[in-house]
């Protein structure tokens, strides 16, 4: 029993790292190939959580992960096969975080190394030297240089930092939000309003064994205890709620949708923000929901048929000169560089490059011009995105109203003081940031056609 056990605990290891090298190297995304593993092959609940433990963790603390590396074992794994770094890295995160024996871990790097006859006593020597002179590693000094001193012990890429610190203007800003993004996010969801409350949705939860806690700004929201097996939970068979963190949602609340009208969501993706103005609407008036790919689309019928979102309508996007001077509000939740849920998604920060930022504002800048169009005089047009970056944020804003003189901004605080006046900045634009609200980094701001 003992060694099958031994065996079955390797086989998360040896998932963690093919897992790892398909993201690092092949630019894969971990939910889409961790829902594909569980879905292929067995693994018990424990196993389960070792490998998306090991995937997330390693990914969110990279940076530091590679410095002890280095500085501990004296080793240079830059030029290293990855499998190989990804081998120490995930022996290195397993002496920082678990309670593994140091023979434990050491036995972990041979079994892991064994197909790697090369460099297999090079990774134990490297491990070995990790283990013992891993916390007396010395991290860049703090008051000399932020940059590298914060880049390295919160693990984001220097150019984010210096971005930030040139943003936010204050070190311990950006430590404080770098170290919040990476904590492990909860898991938050949102009643539908269509089928229930939130104080039934908690109660029903309740009873099928998960317990939960209100939102602190949604009224919609509930932090759920434990993951496993919520989407195998009658409540969501029967589309009591939505996966949505609390961000998110106050996001959708900010277009101020109302029963009756004509709202479109020019950038719906699979739908999350679609089903909740729906609801929002008590399924009177439309919902026109574009995106460009049409599988996602797809998804967002099959989701809006359980929830019973009946009036939601999806379109192709060249059909959205059909709603010219028409929607009541158009709500643009643009695709942006998704600095603001680093902590969702770790992988994210290390795929990210400077010269994204300078095209995707420039799309963000093409969606805006298009679809404002379609807003109706004494209409709404509702901006955001889910990065804290203000090229993509407020320059885009501010570039739209300057050629567009028929727009003026609304301050957030306008459209719900009560929900909005703790996230409305001095130039009125919303914002969420995970270190100071817990939920993800969003951006909004509501313009209204004269």
């Amino acid at each position: 029993m003992k060694n099958n056990s031994n065996f079955i605990r390797q086989r998360a290891y040896i998932a963690v790292l093919h897992l790892l090298d398909s993201i690092l190297a092949g630019g894969k995304y971990p939910d889409i190939l961790l829902g594909e593993l569980f879905k292929e092959e067995k693994f018990s609940s424990g196993e389960k959580a070792i490998v998306v433990e090991f995937v997330y963790g390693i990914l969110r603390h990279l940076g530091r992960i590679d410095y002890i590396i280095e500085h501990a074992s004296r080793a240079r794994i830059c030029g290293l096969h990855l499998s190989i770094i990804n081998i120490i890295r995930i022996c290195t995160y397993q002496a920082m975080v678990t309670q593994t024996s140091p023979a434990g871990v050491i036995n972990n790097a041979v079994a892991l190394s064994a197909q790697e006859n090369k460099f297999s006593e090079f990774v134990k020597r490297t491990v070995e030297g990790v283990i013992k002179n891993k916390d007396g590693v010395i991290f860049p000094d703090k008051d000399k240089n932020a940059v590298e001193y914060i880049s390295v012990y919160h693990s984001h890429p220097s150019w984010i930092v210096e971005k930030w610190l040139k943003e936010f203007h204050d070190a311990g800003v950006v430590e404080a939000l770098c170290t919040a993004n990476n904590h492990e996010p909860p898991l938050t969801i949102r009643a539908n309003p269509l089928k229930t409350n939130r104080t039934l949705l908690q109660s029903s939860l309740e009873q099928e064994g998960y317990s939960s806690s209100p939102t602190v700004f949604s009224p919609f929201g509930l932090v759920v205890d434990k993951k496993e097996g919520i989407f195998k939970t009658d409540a969501f068979a029967n589309g009591a709620f939505e996966v949505q963190d609390e961000g998110s949602q106050l996001i959708a609340l900010l277009t101020g949708a109302k029963p009756g009208e004509c709202v479109v969501d020019a950038c719906a993706g699979n739908g999350g923000k679609s089903l909740f103005l729906s609801g929002l609407m008590n399924n009177h008036g439309t919902v026109i929901a574009f995106d460009p790919l049409p599988g996602k689309l797809g998804n967002l019928r099959r989701r809006a048929e359980r929830a019973g979102a009946l009036n939601i309508k999806t379109e192709p996007v060249d059909k959205a000169q059909q709603y010219i001077g028409k929607a009541d509000c158009v709500f643009i939740d643009a695709p942006c560089s998704g600095m603001g849920v680093f902590r969702r998604n770790p992988d994210s920060k290390w795929r990210l490059a400077e010269k994204d930022i300078t095209e995707l504002s420039a799309k963000q800048k093409e969606i805006l011009r298009e679809y404002s169009g379609l807003v109706k005089p004494g209409g709404r047009l509702v901006y955001a995105t889910c990065t804290i970056s203000r090229e993509e944020n407020e320059e885009v804003v501010r570039g739209f109203l300057e050629e567009n003189m028929d727009f003026h901004m609304v301050p957030a605080s306008e459209m719900n003081p009560e929900i909005f006046g703790r996230f409305t900045t001095e130039e009125g634009f919303f914002k969420s940031l995970p270190h100071i609200h817990g939920t993800d980094g969003f951006f909004g701001t509501v313009m209204r056609r004269r």
